[in-house]
């Protein structure tokens, strides 16, 4: 075995043995059952009307508990309630939300509550200081702290030990080997740029969790900032906001997050390998016979693991569309269709209604797992990775080029001509042979492009396994020619009605905070009994 891969090996197997110590002096938070019970199923309702990652789930609630801690509730009690708000148990109530809505499962030790105490203490002097020099601070502004807050308390409750491993393994199998060919580009920033596609491709972070990482490489003291620190970094957060965005959207990013995107299941199955049995690990990937066999057991249990996954998405998606775009929509088409023609087309809304899910069905139902030839580039790859069989492909990264204006105004007016012509074609339909009026016809394009959208979300589980590159066909690239703007569309506007998703802005203003509250006051009343009930015992 290669010296660097024993390396690798030995730091891999060193964090997926790692478990958070938990001092027996510490005094652990606690909560009721009984009451979790009711926050359970609330988070839930939430999460179905918010349609979000997986592994982003905790981070955005911890979120969503600040922005409710120290916006709304501030407000309420500083204005109505209170001569001044006071916050001193925030970070208690916050880790006792998340473990009541389930998305801490171990104990959790008062310090950990102290240590994200720091965290909030040290954003909310941030936050001041920055609207001090500024004059104000935007929704906006305010969200690019809080989310950075939100991110560092993710990595209090859950270190990521694990993560950095296996990115800290793929940097060093893969960044020798992706070669800079562009003078322009210096060997660090390329560098830097492996280091973050790593975190995309491997764990999908989104951008305030690369930014957050960006910041801490830049200012490694700002996890233990004093106040000096704080000031310093308020005083030139401009700049820092630039180097960071500069970093976050480097157009060589986009190549290299291609490479590696390929790379990805080959780290994960090396971890699967790993997590199976930690103590083995290393005389597995010193026997081929072993090593081959474990790996084939690794790579049946991730393409059943997808399969769930697959099925799981299309749930969570038909759930997302039908109660924060369907019903909205559809309590408008009806009092739209009597105002057009006098009557309601039972049949447009039917199929309006009807189309989304079974579009998003037959998706799935046509999804295809990854063939044997991609398995046997799995397994060759990672022979060479391990056992160093095998000559390691290098990658070089093209220069950057620049289309001129003639050539690129071409291209998005022909992109553009292609999505009108589509959108004619599917308005035309539609009023001939289903007698949809104007409004019902625009509803069903806008649920056309967000099916079209979250479809490819549906089926990304099944593109990470591929470690080879499909294979495109002539009828392929034309149906992609014409579904891609329905796509880019559908981006659009999920990320823009994401922001005005009325169900969830109805959940989080008018339920959450009371909801939350009384559920406060049930903890203190069961909590109350339960001293009662020790007293009498103890007598």
């Amino acid at each position: 075995m290669f010296d660097i891969m024993s390396q690798i090996t030995d730091k891999l197997i060193e964090a997926n043995q790692y478990k958070q110590k938990i001092e027996k002096t510490d005094e652990l938070l606690k909560v009721s059952s009984v009451v979790s019970k009711a926050a359970v199923l609330y988070e839930k309702i939430r999460n179905a009307v918010d349609y979000q990652e997986e592994h982003l789930i905790r981070k955005n609630a911890t979120f969503r508990i600040l922005k409710r801690k120290l916006l709304y509730e501030k407000v309420v009690l500083e204005n109505y309630l209170l001569d001044k708000y006071h916050h001193e148990n925030l970070s208690k109530q916050l880790m006792q939300e998340l473990v009541r809505g389930g998305y801490i499962k171990e104990k959790v030790p008062m310090s950990l509550v102290n240590d994200v105490d720091k965290v909030i203490q040290k954003y909310n002097k941030l936050v001041s200081r920055v609207k001090e020099l500024e004059g104000n601070l935007d929704k906006k502004e305010y969200r690019y702290f809080m989310d950075m807050a939100a991110f560092e308390i993710e990595n209090l409750v859950a270190p990521p030990v694990k993560e950095k491993a296996l990115v800290n393994a793929m940097f060093a199998i893969y960044n020798p080997r992706i070669i800079n060919k562009d003078s322009k580009l210096p060997e660090k920033e390329k560098e830097l740029q492996v280091y973050l596609s790593a975190y995309k491709t491997l764990y999908k972070w989104d951008e305030s969790m690369l930014r957050t990482l960006l910041f801490n490489l830049y200012y490694p003291e700002w996890k233990t900032a004093d106040d000096k620190m704080i000031i310093k970094i308020a005083n030139n957060i401009t700049k820092i906001r630039t180097e960071l965005d500069k970093q976050l959207h480097h157009p060589i990013g986009k190549q290299i997050t291609r490479i590696l995107a390929k790379k990805a299941v080959i780290m994960w199955l090396l971890e699967d390998i790993i997590e199976d049995d930690p103590a083995a690990a290393r005389a597995i990937f010193s026997n081929e016979e072993d090593f081959e066999a474990e790996l084939k057991k690794a790579i049946n249990k991730r393409n059943k693991g997808v399969r769930v996954k697959l099925r799981r998405g299309v749930i969570r998606s038909i759930i997302y569309v039908f109660f924060t775009k369907m019903l909205l929509a559809i309590a408008i088409e009806f009092p739209m269709d009597y105002y057009l023609v006098g009557a309601i087309n039972y049949t447009s809304a039917a199929i309006n209604i009807g189309f989304p899910p079974v579009l998003m069905f037959l998706v799935a139902v046509m999804i295809q797992m990854p063939k044997k030839e991609n398995t046997a580039r799995i397994t060759e790859e990672c022979n060479l990775i391990v056992l160093g069989k095998g000559e390691s492909k290098k990658y070089k990264l093209k220069p950057l080029k620049k289309r001129g204006k003639v050539v690129n105004f071409l291209l998005h007016s022909i992109y553009t001509a292609t999505f009108i012509f589509s959108l004619m074609v599917i308005f035309w339909a539609l009023n001939k042979y289903l007698d949809f009026n104007v409004f019902s016809s625009l509803l069903f394009v806008f649920f056309l492009t967000l099916v079209s959208f979250f479809a490819i979300r549906i089926r990304k589980p099944v593109l990470d396994l591929l470690a080879i590159d499909r294979k495109e066909s002539t009828l392929g690239t034309i149906m992609d020619f014409f579904s891609l703007p329905f796509m880019t569309m559908g981006r659009y506007m999920s990320v823009k009605f994401s922001k005005i998703n009325v169900v969830a802005m109805f959940l989080d203003v008018i339920i959450e905070a009371p909801y939350k509250l009384l559920i406060e006051v049930f903890e203190d009343i069961f909590g109350f009994i339960k001293e009662k009930k020790e007293d009498v015992m103890d007598e």
